[in-house]
């Protein structure tokens, strides 16, 4: 009876011992939602030790240059914008290439054990923005000169301020636009040289002869400002649906084309410090928008994926409530994605 008890210990110890493996491979990887970069080094200590003190460090040495190893697999493969990884960043600059390897070195150690069948884990992060060693500052370049956010488009109408977190818009399958006027709205070329993920909003009529776009003069920033409903803290993005893909540097565009939000319009040492934008998958983790955030509905995706594109009544709310309460300058953004 007591071989039938061992042989069930042992398997229990294994079954345990494995799935503290793939627990610890399960939080490994690219995490957007926490900005960081976790992986797990493992390394078995030599048989020729002399001691069980030699055993350790020569484990733990091995087990960290593993963990370096790994990080570099995982830091190349981070988009920093559309197509664009850090690998290709660093084969095509020697200053990006020192910084991030730099950045693995600095790599925390978050925990470490030394087990006693003489296998040595560590686990080791990298934050993805926060400063001090943080992917971001190897591999953005400081922009010395802020430029402004454009102007609202009034030659379209204004969208209602939002904070419901339902879609406006009744999608149609998602498709490439195909009509002319559609083409005109969403001109690939303009945008990429690549595939786009298209929802068409219901409100898009076709226009036969559009009425040519008169000049409006440049209203100044009280203006603007004057023209604010909402009193909003920040902007929430709503991706479902649409299949984002996170990146380091994302923009905001509306369906002309018109970049609304992007690194060039902000602060070098803010998105260093915080990142653009936070990626959640739920509406209760968006406190970076503040308690009021205005909300939109993504109409489309582009640039591989990673650039919400908002519909151009949208996008004139966005930029009028941010002249009033500067949420953009402020990168109080979060995209909500499935």
């Amino acid at each position: 009876m007591k071989l039938p008890k061992i042989l069930m210990a042992a398997a229990v110890a294994i079954l345990l011992a494995t799935c503290a493996v793939v627990a610890a491979k399960a939080s490994e990887g690219v995490d957007w939602r926490n900005q960081v970069i976790t992986v797990t080094g493992e390394s078995v200590a030599p048989p020729n030790a002399i001691n069980q003190a030699q055993a350790k460090a020569l484990a733990s040495r091995g087990a960290k240059a593993d963990a370096y190893r790994r990080l570099a697999e995982f830091i190349n493969g981070v988009r920093v914008e559309g197509e664009t990884t850090v690998e290709n960043l660093v084969t095509t600059k020697d200053t990006v290439k020192l910084s991030v390897a730099a950045t693995i070195k600095g790599a925390i150690v978050i925990d470490e054990n030394f087990f006693s069948d003489g296998i040595y884990r560590v686990k080791m992060q990298v934050p993805l923005f926060g400063g001090n060693n943080s992917l971001a500052g190897a591999v953005f370049e400081r922009n010395y000169t802020v430029e402004p956010f454009p102007d609202p488009d009034f030659d379209v109408e204004t969208s209602a301020p939002s904070q419901s977190y339902q879609p406006r818009y009744s999608p149609a399958p998602t498709t490439p636009y195909r009509s002319p006027i559609s083409r005109m709205a969403f001109d690939l070329q303009n945008l990429q040289s690549g595939a786009l993920t298209v929802q068409e909003p219901i409100y898009r009529q076709p226009i036969t002869n559009p009425a040519p776009r008169q000049q409006v003069q440049r209203k100044s920033v009280a203006d603007y400002a004057a023209m604010a409903k909402g009193d909003y803290t920040g902007l929430v993005v709503d991706c479902r649906g649409l299949e984002l893909q996170p990146v380091m540097s994302p923009v905001i565009m509306n369906s002309n084309g018109t970049k609304i939000y992007g690194h060039k319009n902000l602060d070098y040492d803010k998105i260093i410090s915080m990142g653009m934008a936070d990626y959640v998958d739920d509406t209760e983790n968006t406190s970076r928008a503040g308690d009021k955030p205005l909300v939109v509905k993504a109409v489309a995706l582009t640039n591989f994926n990673s650039n919400p594109v908002v519909a151009i009544s949208d996008s004139n709310r966005i930029l009028i409530e941010n002249y009033a309460t500067k949420f953009l300058k402020d990168l109080k953004v979060v995209f909500l994605f499935d």
